[in-house]
């Protein structure tokens, strides 16, 4: 008689029933998907200033304001930045508190 055992066998219709009746295990959720950061505007728009000056220094176009005559503009630009800067780092150290 030839041996059939590497060949699976057909389940029987007792079999088949029996596994209707088995509750499948109880999984684990998946964690929770990470929150997206929000956009760091202060970065955002200090990034865009930057690309609009260098821009405008490449093209080699004079700007005819006389802010920007002295460096008047650049000093503007800084301090604003720096002020923000320290308004969105109170933000967040008042936030992780409460």
């Amino acid at each position: 008689m030839p041996d059939y055992s590497e060949f699976p066998t057909t389940p029987t219709a007792w079999q088949e029933a029996a596994w209707r009746d088995v509750a499948p295990l109880p999984m684990e959720a998946p964690p929770p998907r990470p929150q997206r950061r929000g956009i760091d505007l202060t970065a955002f728009v200090a990034g865009l200033v930057f690309v609009v000056v260098a821009i405008t220094a490449m093209v080699g176009a004079v700007l005819p304001f006389d802010l920007v005559a002295d460096g008047g503009l650049l000093w503007l630009l800084l301090i604003g930045g720096g002020v923000a800067l320290l308004v969105t780092e109170v933000r967040r150290v008042r936030r992780g508190r409460s």
